[in-house]
């Protein structure tokens, strides 16, 4: 197998967990910058994440941030991952 060949298969395996919080507005304690777009709500995340995997492949589960995805129903906001080709992955605590 060649060197190209062999990389391929191996990247054909990558899979990467974005942050939620990579989908939405950037910025420090003291200011966010606000950019149109953005999304509004967990959903609207997983759905940019699904984009990205559509386009990708390698990016299959996003990691949510509590509470900033807090949601009133996580089957249903599950069950909407999954029809949109995601899976729900790490939970992270906001303890700032």
């Amino acid at each position: 197998m060649s060197t190209a060949a062999y990389a391929k298969t191996i990247l054909d395996r990558l899979a990467i967990e974005v942050p939620s919080w990579a989908y939405g507005n950037s910025g420090t304690r003291f200011k966010v910058f606000g950019q149109p777009g953005v999304p509004r709500d967990p959903y609207e995340k997983v759905a940019d994440a699904a984009q990205v995997n559509l386009y990708t492949g390698t990016v299959p589960t996003v990691a949510l941030h509590i509470p900033w995805d807090k949601v009133s129903d996580y089957a249903h906001f599950a069950a909407y991952a999954k029809a949109v080709g995601l899976e729900l992955g790490t939970i992270t605590a906001n303890v700032f």
